[in-house]
């Protein structure tokens, strides 16, 4: 049996409340509030559970306008419906201009009238959310096809595309993002242009640890190289917007995205940097504490991703250092490698004069694997 549609109305007098409840209950699931800010917990507890919103538009609280206004942003898939008197039809009108409302009712309304615009806004909830559906499976099995093809040609490259959608995904669910879809494909389609690299250059993309400029300068290419490509597949928007905002794993200093940056693009970068930590074999725990220590990621999702991957978020104790800050007498908190894959310093080591000077001394000449992690004193 098909669940009734919900239908959420909120309203300062009680009698009008009871009169939307005695019209419209044969069809729907009511649910009423005198409170606004009620009403919009409610819309945010249960998502897009509710089809229907109708708010009178002046309560003392808030107007309605503003809690439909609210509504579109905590609740985007709700149809959205104003109950207005005479002297506020002007102030309607200008909603319904301004894209917040599907209709606006002129108090007193005709039970008929109440009853055919609350089914259009139903129905108008289940296309949205029908079109929204489509749109995402329509749209990840085209990528997912995309994506196996193209693996036969790269097998490890888009093994690394797999791990990033599905730690991306796991994130998504453990913080509740919505579009969480939009996340995933942007995990996987933001290594499309990784195809484009030589394959001695793949294992530097993997672990963030480019050995000379142009190596560095082909993976800074790549979110620009992806977008292009993404940009002839239609309603990917908002997962462009996410790729374009991705930025290098190794860069250095670390800087966080631009302000403009939305959420998902956040999540996925901490998930390609902790990614290529624990790639170049670095313990997860640590790759957890080394994205705390960056102080560019939000402590929201850090905490997600040590419980995801069974942890839990360690103390701040680990420093990443450049090399001219590594000093005698500091201990290392992970394995410190040469661009060439050969260890200079092991986990836990103290550094030496002599040891100082055997890093430095390959800095200068083969580079770094990465930065330095160090295990800072002050906070043990």
């Amino acid at each position: 049996m098909t669940a009734r549609p919900r239908v959420l109305c909120v309203d300062d007098e009680p009698y009008v409340l009871d009169g939307l409840k005695r019209s419209l209950r044969a069809r729907y699931d009511i649910v009423t509030t005198t409170e606004p800010v009620e009403a919009l917990a409610r819309l945010a507890e249960d998502g897009n559970g509710f089809a229907v919103i109708i708010s009178d538009m002046r309560m003392p609280q808030l107007t309605g306008v503003e809690v439909l206004e609210r509504a579109k942003t905590v609740a985007p898939d709700t149809t959205r419906v104003l109950l207005t008197g005479d002297a506020d039809i002007h102030g309607a009108m200008a909603a319904i201009n301004q894209g917040h409302v599907f209709r606006f009712l002129l108090k007193p309304c005709p039970p008929l009238d109440l009853e055919a615009t609350v089914r259009a806004a139903a129905e108008q909830h289940r296309l949205v959310h029908a079109e929204r559906e489509l749109l995402e499976a329509t749209l990840k099995g085209s990528v997912d096809a995309l994506m196996d093809t193209l693996g036969m040609a790269q097998p490890a490259l888009f093994s690394r595309a797999g791990r990033l959608r599905r730690l991306a995904g796991n994130l998504c669910e453990k913080l509740a993002l919505p579009d969480a879809w939009q996340v995933e494909v942007a995990a996987q389609m933001g290594e499309i242009g990784a195809i484009t690299l030589p394959p001695s250059v793949i294992p530097a993309l993997e672990g963030g640890t480019p050995a000379t400029e142009a190596e560095a300068l082909m993976i800074a290419r790549l979110p620009g190289l992806a977008d292009s490509l993404l940009a002839r597949i239609p309603r990917l928007e908002a997962v462009r917007e996410i790729v374009r905002h991705q930025l290098p794993t190794d860069r250095n200093p670390v800087t966080p995205l631009a302000a403009a940056a939305p959420e998902g693009a956040r999540l996925l970068q901490a998930v390609r940097e902790y990614d290529a930590l624990v790639w170049r074999g670095m313990p997860a725990d640590l790759a957890v504490a080394a994205l705390s220590a960056r102080k560019i990621h939000s402590r929201e999702v850090l905490v997600a991703l040590a419980e995801v991957g069974g942890m839990r978020l360690p103390s701040e104790a680990v420093r990443e250092i450049d090399v001219e800050e590594l000093a005698v007498g500091q201990e290392l908190a992970d394995d410190l490698y040469s661009a060439k894959g050969l260890m200079l310093v092991g986990r836990g080591q103290v550094i030496t004069e002599r040891l100082l000077v055997r890093v430095r001394n390959y800095e200068m000449t083969t580079g770094l694997q990465g930065r330095i992690l160090v295990v800072d004193q002050a906070r043990r």
